[in-house]
């Protein structure tokens, strides 16, 4: 929400100053409008304002007045000129409409094919396709009826000095001379406008140099960024953020009771609380106590609190212990045994909450009597472990083998963490072999022990005890102690139908086994899973996975057994065969809007070269942030960047268009279309960099402290995305206003003179015709 409105102030800041106030107050008024259209739309297919909902509504925020800037600024270039304000409103409107349209279209088009993500990632990003197709279908609403209105009304211009009246007073102008002021291109003066000419000239007598030294540079960018991040950390599913809160997980041995359980839990906590416990004893409860003795820390801002553990970070720790029959509890970052930590604010921490999760795991690693992982909590879709190895096969001995193998080498590989399986050998368990002969001399049966040893064990309620309104089970059973002991067994007396007492190992041998340990299956097939977490801190998930993928290769593996990575990978599998489909989807669709516009092909394809060239900006973007290229989100950043470049390149080359058809040459209609056109799109761009500035630098006004926010918990999940936007977006205004001139000039005059090289062909052919002059 800070970024949003933090975003808004800055927007509209930029609008102000390039504009003017009442021509500022006019193109602001889209984004409230629009916001209201969107909000209703959202509201009746019942979505809510979640994080990825809240994250399209800031990228739409910087595009949600790019619409009304372009109408709003031609409004007000054709009232400098001399047209009335009514009359203005109406022709300007509609000189741009079309443009307007189509780069609105061209930007949907872009999103489309993203609301057909499937599979959960889809479930999680779908909303933001859909939120940024109803925003944006809003603003262009608002943008073609609701501003020319409210231009016709209040729109005004300075008074020119010596002049008198506003222009827009003027009402004796005829309709022909209203048209031919309103739609001659703008008077070419001031430093900017100058040196755009005189560049904009230089450039267009050095046509492919300028093409060829804008590839040079996409690649080059593509180059830095390969040689600086790629080669060490190529790619990542998702963002790493800091953590606000992490586990400690706990899997202790088969048969462990509830006293055992708690010794661990509790040993865990005094150890993440700094205190020191010797190896092998069981801590006691002043040992406990006194390690959860408040101790000083001191926040970011120099205020200072009080926290539970030695390591400054920590807000408060709680432990959970109870006894489970199932194992592979520890894969579960909610597991039933596990020690919960929750960090303080992101920004009161002076250091980061993944360095406070590293020197926790150093220091429960020593414990003995449990498997002991660390996992923090994630945020977003559940993805699974980045290292997920599934081994399938029949006999679950073999398995237990290999999934051991598989766990030592996967050791091997550098800033691999927290190796487990969900492998259980076997459940102790104490087996009652009965004699039928003996029992049966006694007149007994297997259902009289079973019940015998039932009612020992688990109690038998025979009767009731009432006290008031209250009433209480009378139950029962062995004591609490001799329960916890085998040797009871031994000492158990039988009553017989005849009323004798019979010892139960007079009638039964009491043995020691391991019972079938828990079989999971995967499409009816065993399977034991080997699990790894990466610190990725240090090397990305996919690029540890890939180096497993390659240690594994040559695995071998007994005949009928198989390895299969899953997890995060196949959700990374999944979203990278998707969003490449979805842009390719997305250029095909882009294409298609531009060529039904301007019923030509060479034109949008100048449009989609700029889109190829901007990819470069996304690459400058990625070095800059020092990040690798995310599967999710720079994916969807640079699908979101095509849809956004187009929309400058389309107004700049309709109207480049329309002042050739009015009779102007080519190179002084695409000097004169890039001149007139140079405000509206360096505002275009500006207000949609600014809009995402906050969520990129963390850096917004809280509105609800009424204070700078210095960091955002949101920025670090939307950070590669919006930088990805914002550095394509600069590349590609400056390939708007240069290299597309450049490349229209560059594809117009090969036209000719390539209807010039047929004519003079036919010319030469007997028979052919010869062109009139």
């Amino acid at each position: 929400e800070n970024n949003i409105l933090s975003g808004l102030v800055l927007v509209v800041f930029v609008i102000l100053f390039a504009m003017g106030i009442r021509n500022a107050v006019l193109v602001s008024l889209a984004i409230p409008f629009s916001m209201l259209l969107s909000f209703t739309v959202l509201y009746a297919l019942d979505i809510t304002l979640n994080m990825v909902v809240l994250f399209s509504l800031t990228l739409a925020l910087g595009m949600l007045v790019d619409n009304a800037i372009v109408i709003v600024e031609n409004i007000y270039r054709y009232l400098e000129q001399g047209v009335p304000r009514l009359e203005a409103a109406k022709k300007a409107t509609s000189e741009v409409a079309y443009a307007v349209i189509g780069s609105t279209m061209t930007t949907l088009a872009a999103f489309f094919p993203m609301l057909f993500w499937p599979g959960i990632m889809g479930e999680f990003m779908s909303y933001l396709p859909l939120t940024l197709i109803v925003t944006l279908s809003s603003s262009l609403f608002v943008a073609m009826v609701i501003n020319p209105a409210l231009a016709s009304i209040f729109m005004k211009i300075k008074p020119i000095k010596g002049q008198g009246l506003q222009p827009e007073n003027n009402q004796a102008k005829s309709a022909e001379e209203i048209a031919q002021a309103g739609e001659s291109p703008v008077e070419i003066k001031g430093p900017i406008l100058s040196f755009y000419e005189k560049f904009l000239h230089y450039v267009l007598n050095h046509k492919i140099a300028v093409v060829l030294m804008a590839f040079c540079v996409l690649i080059l960018f593509v180059q830095i960024w390969l040689l600086r991040v790629g080669l060490e950390k190529p790619v990542e599913f998702f963002p790493n953020i800091e953590p606000k809160a992490m586990y400690v997980n706990l899997d202790t041995p088969e048969g462990a009771d509830i006293d055992y359980v708690d010794s661990i839990v509790r040993q865990v906590e005094i150890t993440v609380n700094g205190s020191d416990v010797p190896q092998g004893t069981i801590p006691t409860v002043d040992q406990y106590k006194s390690s959860y003795d408040p101790k000083e820390h001191e926040k970011k801002d120099g205020t200072s609190f009080w926290g539970p553990s030695d390591i400054g970070n920590i807000e408060y720790i709680y432990g959970k212990s109870v006894v489970t029959s199932g194992p592979g509890m520890m894969f579960d970052p909610n597991a039933p045994n596990h020690v919960g930590i929750q960090f303080i604010d992101l920004e009161d921490r002076l250091t980061p909450s993944s360095e406070s999760l590293e020197l926790i795991r150093e220091r429960v690693s020593t414990i003995p009597g449990a498997k002991i992982t660390v996992a923090e909590q994630e945020e977003g879709p559940p993805t699974g472990a980045p290292i997920n190895i599934e081994i399938a096969g029949d006999d679950f001995e073999i398995l237990g083998r290999l999934a051991k193998t598989i766990r030592e080498m996967t050791a091997n590989i550098p800033f691999v963490v927290d190796i487990r399986d969900d492998y259980v050998e076997g459940t102790p368990t104490v087996r009652i072999k009965l004699d039928r002969q003996k029992a049966a001399l006694f007149g007994l049966n297997t259902d009289n022990i079973g019940t015998a040893l039932k009612t020992a064990y688990n109690g038998l309620e025979v009767s009731t005890y009432r006290e008031g309104d209250d009433d209480y089970d009378i139950t029962v059973q062995l004591s609490d102690a001799q329960r916890r002991i085998t040797d009871v067994l031994h000492e158990l007396m039988l009553p017989t139908p005849s009323g004798k007492i019979v010892p139960l190992t007079t009638l039964a041998r009491v043995e020691f086994a391991g019972g079938l340990g828990d079989i999971v299956r995967i499409d009816h097939e065993r399977v034991v899973t080997v699990k790894a977490n990466v610190d990725e801190n240090k090397i990305p998930g996919p690029v540890a996975r890939a180096q497993a993928e390659k240690l594994l290769k040559d695995f071998p593996l007994p005949p009928g057994y198989r390895i299969t990575f899953t997890g995060e990978f196949e959700f990374q599998q999944e979203s990278e065969e998707f969003l490449s489909k979805a842009f390719a989807i997305a250029l095909f669709l882009i294409f298609l809007v531009l060529v039904t516009q301007f019923n030509s092909v060479a034109q949008p394809f100048i449009i989609m070269t700029a889109v190829i060239l901007s990819l470069g900006g996304a690459f400058l973007g990625l070095t800059v942030l020092n990040s690798p290229f995310g599967i999710i989100m720079t994916g969807v950043g640079v699908i979101s960047l095509a849809g956004v470049v187009v929309n400058n390149g389309i107004v700049l080359i309709d109207y480049i268009n329309k002042l050739r058809q009015r009779g102007l040459e080519l190179r002084e209609a695409v000097v004169a279309g890039g001149a007139t056109r140079l405000r509206p799109v360096m505002l275009t761009a500006v207000t949609t960099i600014l809009g995402l500035l906050p969520m990129v630098t963390g850096v917004s006004y809280d509105f609800h402290k009424l204070a700078i926010s210095w960091v955002s918990e949101s920025s670090q999940w939307w950070r590669s995305m919006a930088i990805v936007v914002i550095f394509g977006l600069m590349v590609a205004t400056f390939l708007t206003l240069v290299v597309v001139p450049v490349l229209y000039v560059f594809i117009e005059e090969s036209k000719g003179r390539l209807a010039a090289f047929r004519s003079k062909a036919k010319s030469y052919i007997p028979g052919g015709s010869v062109p009139e002059k």
